[in-house]
């Protein structure tokens, strides 16, 4: 099924990822050619649209029909939701009926090799009264970047080309871990937030379908917890740049804490914070965007 909006979204959309949603959405139309037909004009239209078909030879949905089937269900229609925060985490909503031709709707969230559920803002987390301290430090730590990145890479146009690993980034964010798992014994929402971090409030019932080297892995029932434990929940630090989330010693999420565009962006204010080799720039932004993952 198509919406007004469905051809535009699939040409136009740039999110991280959507090629793999485009390429299941595609396959799940199955059963009409005629849109099938028009969602790979506007694939074709994309830049990356030899990627999409790429992904559609890979592309087997039987393990999503025969799972349907084992439910005395089948599918009969799919839309596309990239776009629609109403829907959950779900990215593609298939339309199924039963045996008695009643019909529902099961959603679709669509990974690619990571299992990231939902993008979080840090303030969730940590106080504004860290986040204040925080900004102070970055100034400073902003300095010893530009030293780091001169001494390593040379002109600021190699800093920006690719991201670079940084000690000074590295060193940065442990502050931030530092001041999560100093606030979480006083984060007072700890259910409402951990619930919408897992999806346990999802409007409707939705699977995970993760893309793996060849193929995808489904996922009919997403990882949760039981929220009434919620304050048993408690946060350590995991590898370079991450939290991680524990109840009765196992580790149920993990939650990468990193900055939006990278620690120094190109400036795109009026008023640059830095000015390097010539180059204006401006502080990245370390508590807007951080990726919070469930454990299978």
């Amino acid at each position: 099924m198509l919406y007004n909006s469905t051809l535009s979204e699939i040409t136009n959309n740039i999110n991280t990822g959507v090629e793999y949603e485009i390429a299941l959405f595609y396959k799940l139309l199955k059963n009409n050619a005629e849109e099938q037909s028009q969602v790979e004009n506007a694939f074709l239209r994309r830049h990356d649209s030899s990627k999409i078909n790429a992904i559609i030879s890979q592309t087997n949905i039987s393990i999503i029909e025969r799972t349907l089937s084992k439910m005395g269900l089948s599918l009969c229609d799919a839309t596309f939701e990239t776009q629609n925060d109403n829907v959950g985490p779900s990215d593609i909503i298939m339309i199924v009926k039963d045996r008695n031709n009643n019909y529902q709707k099961i959603g679709l969230s669509v990974k690619y090799s990571n299992t990231c559920t939902l993008n979080v803002t840090g303030r969730n987390f940590i106080t504004d009264s860290q986040i204040g301290r925080l900004k102070a430090e970055l100034p400073h730590y902003s300095r010893m970047f530009i030293d780091e990145m001169n001494s390593e890479y040379g002109s600021v146009d190699n800093w920006f080309r690719k991201r670079k690993p940084s000690k000074t980034t590295d060193a940065y964010i442990d502050l931030i871990r530092d001041a999560v798992i100093e606030n979480w014994p006083n984060v007072r929402n700890k259910a409402t937030l951990l619930s919408e971090c897992f999806h346990s409030d999802s409007p409707i019932v939705f699977w995970v379908v993760t893309y793996k080297k060849n193929g995808f892995d489904l996922q009919t029932t997403p990882q949760t917890i039981e929220m009434s434990r919620a304050n048993d929940v408690i946060v350590k630090k995991f590898q370079t740049s991450y939290v991680a989330f524990y109840l009765d010693g196992r580790m149920i999420a993990h939650m990468q804490v990193k900055f939006n565009n990278g620690f120094i962006e190109k400036c795109k204010k009026q008023k640059a914070d830095i000015i390097e080799q010539g180059v204006r720039m401006s502080y990245g932004m370390p508590f807007s965007s951080w990726n919070f993952s469930v454990e299978k």
